[in-house]
């Protein structure tokens, strides 16, 4: 199997009324994923800023699809909808990954050949590695893989919503995506099949995003500018420290990663739980 490289690897953003805070998704991906196509798949926003992003930003994609398809009652859209879609896209596109990026993150980190060879490897590792999940941790009890140099939370957990799909294995099931990441997580997980938390991830959600549910804004008072934060890149030194560890130093992002646009707010960020910092 091939590195992923931006010849084999498509990038898909799925969004809905984030506004600014998937501007700063799109910024990042244009900084640390260079190269790289990709494509945008909106839920059918509403929110004017969002809208008129995805008019301003259109040439920075290789396409961008509006979902038409009703959505009452479900809880995340037609999330599960369009990732099939994105799926079916990539494959006849002629991609062998296709990378899941939600709206509420941010890359921190290049996707470069060394980060390609490592995920290949992870894929590589076992004909049940159906995804790599690229993002940085949070507090949690993770399996350390030593020889995989790779994490996974428990042998459940086969499936998220974000994360790397390896199409081929994926499309060999012929997947009829369920309503619900667990419900999907624990269906693959049955059959056997895996994913993975890599040793360099890449992504991170951002902290303090605005929340939405069936396809309503959840009313939080603090912090006030709720959707503007973000972390900052990591530096070529930041880099270096982290990828010089052990492999039995997890990647948690409050180890890693800086808070961005933070002042009253950092406080909030120090003492909250990990969950509560990304709802």
């Amino acid at each position: 199997m091939k590195m992923l490289t931006s010849k084999n690897t498509l990038i898909c953003i799925f969004s809905y009324n984030m506004g600014a805070t998937l501007e700063r998704c799109i910024q990042s991906a244009q900084k640390m994923c260079a190269g790289f196509e990709m494509i945008l798949i909106d839920d059918a926003s509403e929110d004017p800023v969002t809208v008129e992003l995805l008019k301003t930003k259109r040439q920075l994609f290789r396409d961008i699809i509006i979902s038409k398809e009703p959505k009452q009652g479900k809880r995340h859209g037609n999330l599960y909808l369009n990732i099939e879609k994105a799926c079916r896209y990539a494959t006849q596109a002629g991609f062998e990954f296709l990378m899941m990026i939600q709206d509420d993150m941010q890359f921190v980190r290049p996707l470069d050949d060394n980060i390609g060879r490592q995920y290949r490897d992870l894929f590589n590792s076992g004909e049940k590695v159906l995804q790599v999940d690229p993002r940085f941790l949070r507090q949690g009890d993770y399996e350390v893989l030593r020889e995989r140099c790779a994490y996974r939370y428990g042998p459940r957990t086969s499936y998220a919503d974000v994360g790397i799909v390896h199409l081929q294995r994926f499309n060999d099931l012929e997947w009829q995506f369920l309503e619900g990441e667990r419900a999907n997580k624990e269906r693959l997980a049955d059959l056997g099949y895996e994913r993975l938390f890599p040793f360099a991830p890449i992504a991170m959600h951002v902290p303090f995003p605005r929340i939405y549910r069936s396809g309503r804004g959840r009313f939080r008072v603090f912090p006030f500018n709720r959707g503007r934060y973000g972390f900052e890149y990591m530096t070529e030194q930041e880099i270096a420290a982290m990828d010089a560890r052990p492999v039995e130093t997890v990647p948690l992002f409050r180890t890693f990663l800086r808070p961005k646009n933070m002042r009253l707010s950092r406080l909030l960020y120090r003492l909250r739980k990990d969950n509560k910092i990304f709802t």
